[in-house]
């Protein structure tokens, strides 16, 4: 075993130990687990939180005032979502939420809009289209609060991809394939991590791009966690200046997106 690999095993117990000792410590009960794959679907979670400690890299810890929440920024996609999860092996959670943003696969879906999904699609290793349901209690939760919080809603499965579906035909033709309704990158990694553990899971993710939208490849653009690289993105604008209408509607997309994801969870979470 090489020395790295040691070392990111040390780590992830450390945090195992962190966590299991703050929970013992805990009058409540073990804490919600919130995994995003972007920064700033993370701070629209903890902007609904009291008491938001940075635990380390990509890990805050909050309380909605009767439960202790851990929000976990994983970065995009399965490989780096597995990873993420390898530091939460033996942390001891309530339950299971995969909070963020998704791209529409079928017409009529708007920015902002919440999809309350009863089950996550995702291809396995062998081709086979696995379903990990959601916890019923907890979609109805999810229901309530979006009713509350005036959250415009629709209903219908998601799709975790391994990979970004750029085109509007690539988009139709997955939902077509899968029966989804929306796609986004990393859910079905976080439902199968609460299948494993047999701990309740709810996934909540809002409408960033329409399915009409075409999305520009972007090298080097934006960090793994969805922060922008300036140079890069100066670079990228000057080469490829048809990109700048698009990049510019996806930045008020993510707004919008952002502005639903804390509008929702802070009307969810006092029901948890």
């Amino acid at each position: 075993m090489s020395r790295l690999r040691q070392r990111g095993q040390k780590k992830s117990s450390a945090m195992s130990e962190v966590f299991s000792d703050r929970v013992a410590r805990s009058s409540n009960s073990a804490p919600i687990a919130v995994f995003t794959a972007l920064a700033w679907e993370s701070v629209a979670v903890q902007a609904v939180l009291r008491q938001v400690k940075r635990e380390a890299g990509g890990i805050w810890h909050g309380s909605t005032g009767k439960r202790d929440v851990v929000v976990v920024t994983g970065g995009i996609g399965p490989r780096r979502t597995r990873q993420s999860l390898e530091r939460f092996a033996d942390v001891p959670f309530a339950a299971v939420l995969s909070v963020g943003c998704a791209g529409a696969l079928v017409p009529g879906l708007t920015t902002g809009q919440l999809i309350l999904a009863p089950d996550v699609r995702m291809l396995s290793a062998e081709a086979r289209l696995d379903r990990f349901p959601v916890d019923p209690g907890l979609l109805a939760h999810a229901r309530t609060a979006a009713s509350s919080a005036a959250v415009s809603v629709a209903e219908g499965p998601l799709l975790t991809s391994a990979k970004v579906l750029f085109t509007p035909e690539d988009k139709a033709r997955q939902g077509e394939a899968t029966g989804a309704v929306a796609v986004e990158m990393e859910s079905g990694v976080h439902a199968s991590f609460a299948a494993a553990r047999g701990l309740p899971f709810l996934v909540l993710r809002v409408i960033l791009d329409p399915v009409g939208m075409a999305l520009p490849v972007l090298k080097g653009f934006t960090t793994p966690e969805g922060g922008v690289r300036p140079f890069k993105a100066v670079s990228h604008v000057v080469t490829h200046p048809h990109h700048l209408p698009v990049l510019l509607a996806l930045k008020r997309s993510r707004a919008v997106a952002a502005q639903t994801l804390s509008k929702l969870c802070r009307a969810l979470f006092p029901l948890l």
